[in-house]
């Protein structure tokens, strides 16, 4: 059996990839503690309950499954939250990777597609972002993906550990027909709160109108799920084939403010959003704008459904679906 290992597979961007890699015929295993997760969004594969912090827990999972590779998107990435408690943050993302890597090592599972974020940047110093761009977070989430990443790095040169990395760009959209999508709790994305404030009748709250951009909101490239899904499986196929050790960007190429997602959730959804601004968060860059061009080169991969008010109009069939 091709069995692969999905840590936080019960997640929003876990059970898309799920999905997709069952239907590749690949047999992901959910490794999740469904802190964050959901055991409903389980529909391909089986579910292995358990933390990364486990290591007992995690030699049975090894133990009792042969993986070829493995998919690590466990990881807390709430960026307000890791600036207030920042050791929260280090001792789940980091030190839970460790102990991946260091089962991976131990069961000479060699291959790995790890979930970074453009975070990793920081503030960037030109636009669009590709992956030669300084790497320089402004928040401690973004740091602890890009010291699991030199962590992979280094252990891929000591261990001959194969491994993309893929840096998100902001994700959202759904796959409302297999009835999986983003149900956070509590929800911090940008798409899912602004249709909720429609659906609800709520003030939509925007985080500061003072950025450097074109309109004082934050700019930001989102990139639909089910792309991101494709371009996991890309770069598992990718590392099974040749084995690389690559970092690769994944968004839309596009950016878009607070104000223009407002007025496409608006069209697409034909109703008004009440609209409040409130102080900006800490930690957020102004613009975070993907250039894309090495994972169309490297993998064959462009976005497919990214275009804006698709991602949107996914989004609401999704809410309105699950939260009914």
């Amino acid at each position: 059996m091709n069995y692969v290992l999905i840590t936080g597979g019960a997640g929003y961007i876990g059970s898309h990839i799920c999905k997709i890699f069952f239907d590749a015929g690949f047999v992901p295993v959910t490794f999740d503690n469904l802190s964050k997760g959901n055991k409903w969004s389980v529909k391909w594969g089986p579910l292995e309950l358990g933390d990364l912090s486990d290591e007992v827990r995690l030699k049975c999972l090894f133990e009792k499954y042969s993986f070829i590779g493995v998919i690590h998107l466990a990881a807390l990435s709430n960026v307000e939250q890791s600036c207030a408690n920042p050791n929260l943050y280090y001792k789940n993302n980091v030190l839970g990777s460790f102990n991946l890597l260091q089962k991976m090592i131990e069961f000479k599972v060699k291959n790995i597609v790890f979930s970074s974020t453009a975070a990793v940047y920081g503030n960037p110093v030109y636009l669009p972002i590709d992956e030669k761009h300084s790497t320089q977070p402004v928040n401690p989430y973004g740091d602890t993906k890009l010291t699991t990443e030199k962590l992979i790095y280094n252990y891929s040169k000591a261990y001959e550990l194969n491994f993309i990395s893929l840096r998100y760009f902001n994700v959202s959209g759904s796959d409302f027909l297999n009835k999986i999508g983003e149900a956070h709790n509590p929800e911090t994305h940008v798409i899912p709160l602004a249709l909720a404030s429609i659906k609800e009748n709520n003030v939509f709250k925007i985080y500061g109108d003072d950025y450097n951009t074109k309109d004082g909101t934050c700019i930001r490239d989102f990139i639909h799920v089910k792309d991101l899904g494709d371009a996991h499986l890309l770069s598992f196929k990718k590392l099974l084939s040749s084995g690389v050790n690559k970092f690769i960007n994944v968004g839309c190429g596009k950016g878009f403010s607070i104000y223009e997602i407002i007025e496409s959730v608006k069209e697409v959804t034909n109703m008004q959003l009440l609209t409040s601004v409130v102080k900006r968060r800490a930690g957020d860059p102004d613009v975070l704008i993907s250039n894309i061009d090495k994972a169309k080169k490297l993998l064959g991969w462009k976005p497919k459904y990214s275009d804006i008010n698709l991602i949107i109009s996914d989004s609401w069939k999704w809410y309105k679906s699950y939260s009914s």
